[in-house]
């Protein structure tokens, strides 16, 4: 993989560091291209790189604008990191540079089929945790941890489809909605444990 745009820019005159300029996003910030599959070890890397070489420290006694810009790289190198490391908001930030916010306040993807679904899972939960059953409680986080799996294989199969920003943003985004709920199935599952679920299966 190429290099290319992995360094922060300075001014070849100067040698300022400049601010981040408009058409940059969270992938061009590590010199990435705009795609679902990176290597994770990849981005780590230049992640560690450019965090050294933006540390506010490094521009201690550089003029305002300067420790300025270098803040405000920092904190958009930060912000990049945590959106393209999790599958979910790299998903879903790709799907907003495609024009289709899956986390805009009120945005919901109609998803009947998983209605019924829902209910099953809150109906499971209710259950293990009026009956205090650790196991149970377990049980049900494995097995929204393995519906997270497959979602994350599906939706990584649809972004290889070179049409996928005009005809499958919906589907990848009911995706996402999904693996939300499947999130909040384990940490409330998580929690429910933590609280002392101590039953039968515990």
């Amino acid at each position: 993989m190429e290099d290319a745009g992995a360094l922060p820019p300075f001014c070849r005159s100067c040698n300022k560091l400049q601010p981040v300029a408009r058409t940059d996003d969270h992938f061009s910030l590590f010199g990435l291209p705009r795609q679902f599959d990176l290597d994770g070890a990849e981005l780590d890397h230049r992640f560690r790189r450019l965090s050294r070489q933006l540390h506010p420290d490094r521009f201690a006694r550089a003029e305002a604008r300067e420790r300025r810009i270098s803040l405000e790289r920092a904190t958009r190198l930060n912000d990049g990191h945590r959106y393209l490391k999790d599958w979910r908001l790299r998903a879903a930030y790709l799907l907003k540079l495609a024009g289709t916010d899956v986390f805009a306040e009120g945005r919901t993807f109609a998803d009947p089929e998983f209605l019924e679904e829902q209910l099953e899972w809150r109906e499971a939960m209710a259950l293990a945790i009026a009956d205090g059953d650790a196991g149970a409680l377990r049980g049900i986080a494995e097995r929204a941890r393995a519906q997270l799996a497959a979602l994350e294989a599906e939706v990584r199969e649809q972004f290889q489809d070179e049409h996928w920003f005009s005809e499958l943003t919906v589907e990848i985004a009911r995706r996402l909605s999904r693996a939300r709920y499947y999130d909040n199935i384990v940490a409330d599952a998580e929690r429910a444990i933590g609280a002392g679920g101590q039953g039968p299966g515990a």
